[in-house]
């Protein structure tokens, strides 16, 4: 539903402004109603803060649909082809280009604000020191953070396995923040239509700039700054335009921080990599024993268990998966005793057969390889 009332909404915004720079002012007047009309809509879905910036836009685009009625109109064609105008004192001024963009990069804000914190992030406790020290802090603490000369905001890339956590240890970085949270999985941003992927990136970074604190949080990173030299002439036209608007991110006014998430750290150019983009590398890894531990528990309270399904013992034998592994585990071994009670019509539990047979079937999708070429990645780049 989102997606459609944000695609109509940009089509009549779109049309609007066309028609407003043609000198068409009745089609213009009506196009910007109907965005605004689209646009409370979209302000009903949304949190607080983003619901009150949607109608202040909607209110910014009915007051100049209310300025345009009665002025300079284009009534017909001539005769001979020519246009036929009334005359007016004042035409009010067609919404500026940092306006359009930062109106179509709010394609990717979510909506309610996210609700996670570190709290509740299983373990990663490396991960989320290096968080503190290199974002939460100098925004909580702006004295020791002048005397030291620290810096909030800029490049934080988030690398490893898959399923470790990484989108959500974004998500608890907007909500410590209290900052707005775009999220976009950069393959979204790609396009095969020239200048199209350029666009989207301008238009994302403007919608984000526009707000006194905001987290861009970008999957797939790879997908974008991927290494250039292949012969891909989008990439050499994407990853200029990428670099430009990060160049410098911790010396705006507005507190804007990039986090970039990537399974695939050795696949993206090295310009991103340099001091002012991403110039703080965040190793995920697989949870330790503390961190299953956790997963099992949110992930199987008030599930009934037999007295000899212990959970301790239970995250010894998951070692080796990753969070989204730890999840789908508990997904299969809860299946065995919930259709048992359906068939039976008697209650039943989770057994240590149930967990035998879940263990067998529910398999950790990263191996040893894969965990040996991280640790090369960090050793050949000097990281911790």
């Amino acid at each position: 539903m989102t997606s459609f009332l944000f695609d109509t909404y940009k089509q009549h915004h779109d049309e609007g402004i066309a028609a407003h720079k043609a000198g068409d002012y009745p089609k213009a007047r009506l196009h910007y109603l109907m965005a605004a009309k689209y646009l409370c809509a979209l302000a009903k879905e949304a949190g607080a803060e983003f619901k009150q910036e949607r109608l202040k836009k909607a209110q910014r685009l009915m007051e100049i649909a209310r300025e345009l009625e009665g002025r300079q109109v284009q009534r017909h064609k001539g005769a001979k082809g020519g246009d036929a105008w009334d005359s007016v004192r004042h035409v009010p001024k067609v919404p500026t280009e940092d306006d359009e963009e930062e109106a179509q990069g709010e394609r990717w804000i979510v909506s309610d604000p996210p609700k996670t914190s570190f709290e509740d992030v299983a373990g990663l406790e490396d991960v989320k020191r290096a968080i503190n020290l290199r974002v939460i802090y100098p925004l909580r603490h702006p004295e020791a953070t002048s005397r030291f000369r620290k810096r909030a905001g800029g490049g934080v890339l988030l690398y490893g396995p898959p399923g470790t956590g990484k989108t959500m240890i974004a998500r608890a970085v907007a909500c410590e923040l209290d900052a707005a949270f775009f999220s976009v999985k950069c393959s979204d941003i790609m396009s095969k239509w020239v200048g199209t992927a350029e666009r989207n990136i301008k238009e994302l970074f403007a919608s984000a700039r526009g707000r006194p604190r905001s987290v861009i949080f970008m999957d797939e990173t790879e997908a974008i700054v991927s290494r250039r030299g292949g012969g891909s002439t989008v990439m050499d036209r994407v990853i200029p335009e990428f670099l430009a608007q990060v160049d410098g991110l911790e010396k705006r006014e507005n507190m804007l921080l990039l986090l970039g998430a990537t399974n695939r750290p050795w696949d993206m150019d090295e310009a991103a990599l340099r001091p002012g983009r991403f110039d703080e590398l965040i190793y995920v890894p697989l949870p330790d024993k503390p961190a299953r531990l956790k997963i099992l528990e949110l992930n199987l309270q008030g599930v009934p268990r037999a007295a000899d399904v212990i959970l301790d013992e239970l995250a010894e034998r998951v070692d080796g998966y990753s969070g989204a592994d730890i999840q789908g585990f508990t997904a299969v071994v809860t299946d065995y005793p919930y259709q048992r009670q359906i068939e039976t019509g008697q209650e039943q539990m989770v057994t240590r057969q149930d967990v035998a047979q879940a263990l067998g079937r529910a398999k950790p999708s990263v191996n040893d390889k894969m965990l040996a070429r991280y640790e090369q990645y960090r050793r050949d780049r000097g990281l911790s």
